[in-house]
């Protein structure tokens, strides 16, 4: 080969192996590209992960398993319990309730009568807050015709989750008394209103500042809390309602010791009970500076709630009993004519049944359409102290019958007709929610 031939043969050879090479370093660049775009596509799957959490939809989770156990020891409603379920961080839920009344010799009544939410935070595993902020009658507006309503805080604590055995709690509590106190969302118990027996006897929804303890031990589920005592300044021939210090710069001289145990074993059923021991007077001086006694006050009761299939059995027991010396002192400082005392012993019963006719029409329906009666007998004046006189109409019975529809678990429509003797009677329709 000559000198001259070789440049020529290497120009060659390069236009040969050119586009090999290029093609190479295209197939090269292409995988690099590739290898880019799952990691972009990662990247967005992950900002999308993050996004979803702190949606609305994120920070209200469907209500879960551990939400639905009636009875449970967390001792909280539906929507309030979601918080425990969830891995970590903010929980939102909330239920409602609108109604109408009709009193028979008496003005009728429409009300926006509960707007509540739920806000909990679960910390970690072991650290979990939880509140509920309550809208009651539609406004804080001065009272007059349409009386105002309010804004509070229903609840709010702070859990300390050690175990299923042992769990430490602590803030504005709710009393675990009743079947009501605790679980009064509208979707949980049958009757537009509420009994009258968990209303003046045990004063629902009654709660106080306090601190205590709770947990599951085999079958049983118990809660004991240490909490500020009801303020008996405030109890009546009526019941103990006006006692409810509510959290609201409560008279705290007094503090009453509160324990519920449950038994669980059996799908469906609730059965247990509740004592509260201690002194209710506070300081013992009334507004007008006069001595009302300590008011030592032992409230107790005993409560059944059963569902299977398409029945629903429930009813409860609960009486309040007051030292007598103590009812003497009270009623002679605050004046009570006769008829008008405060009782030495107040108690009430009520028990009510329901079948899901939905069984029988639709078999598996989602929807449940549960016919009631609830017969309730109480007397705040059951036991008068020496010397007391009871007025008859403290001793009242009531029968409700109703219907109660729920579309969906979430959702319930109620309509009944109260029949008090020697009373107004009522017909109520009332739209309630929880979520």
């Amino acid at each position: 080969m000559t000198p001259t031939n070789k440049p020529i043969l290497l120009a060659a050879a390069a236009a040969v192996l050119t586009p090999f090479a290029a093609g190479q370093n295209l197939q090269e660049r292409l995988n690099a590209l590739e290898k880019k775009n799952q990691i972009l596509q990662q990247t967005v799957d992950g900002l999308t992960q993050d996004v979803e959490k702190i949606d609305l939809g994120g920070l209200v989770p469907k209500i879960g398993e551990l939400s639905a156990v009636l009875g449970n020891s967390i001792g909280v409603g539906q929507g309030a319990a979601k918080v425990y379920d969830i891995e970590q961080g903010l929980s939102i839920g909330g239920y409602g309730e609108f109604i109408y009344k009709g009193n028979q010799n008496g003005v009728d009544q429409t009300d926006a009568q509960r707007a509540i939410l739920y806000f909990g935070y679960k910390f970690s595993d072991k650290w979990v807050f939880n509140s509920e902020i309550e809208i009651e009658h539609g406004s804080t507006g001065a009272p007059g015709r349409n009386k105002g309503g309010s804004v509070s805080l229903e609840f709010g604590y702070l859990d300390y989750m050690h175990s299923d055995t042992v769990n430490f709690r602590a803030g504005l509590l709710l009393s675990p008394m009743g079947l009501i106190n605790q679980l009064h969302e509208p979707t949980a118990f049958l009757a537009s209103n509420r009994p009258q027996t968990e209303g003046r006897i045990i004063p629902s929804t009654w709660r106080e500042m306090g601190a205590g303890f709770y947990g599951d031990v085999g079958d049983f589920a118990y809660q004991t809390y240490l909490m500020t005592a009801l303020d008996a300044e405030g109890f009546s021939d009526s019941g103990l309602r006006g006692g409810r210090g509510k959290g609201a710069r409560t008279p705290s001289d007094d503090m009453s010791f509160i324990s519920r145990v449950d038994y669980v074993g059996v799908n469906g059923l609730t059965l247990g009970g509740s004592l509260s021991v201690g002194q209710h007077g506070q300081d013992n001086v009334n507004a007008a500076g006069a001595d009302i006694g300590s008011a030592s006050t032992m409230m107790y009761e005993l409560h059944v709630d059963y569902r299977t299939g398409p029945w629903v059995f429930r009813a409860l027991y609960a009486a309040a009993d007051i030292d007598s010396d103590d009812v003497v002192k009270f009623n002679n400082a605050q004046g009570n004519a006769p008829g008008d005392e405060l009782a030495e012993s107040m108690n009430g019963f009520y028990g009510e049944v329901a079948y899901d006719v939905m069984n029988l029409i639709a078999p598996g329906a989602t929807a449940q359409v549960r016919p009631f009666v609830r017969w309730e007998q109480i007397d705040t004046q059951a036991t008068m102290a020496p010397g007391g006189t009871a007025d008859p109409s403290k001793d009242n019975q009531i029968v409700t019958m109703g219907v109660n529809y729920k579309p969906i678990p979430q959702v319930v429509i109620k309509a009944d007709y109260e029949h008090w003797e020697d009373k107004n009677d009522r017909f109520n329709i009332v739209f309630g929610y929880v979520f």
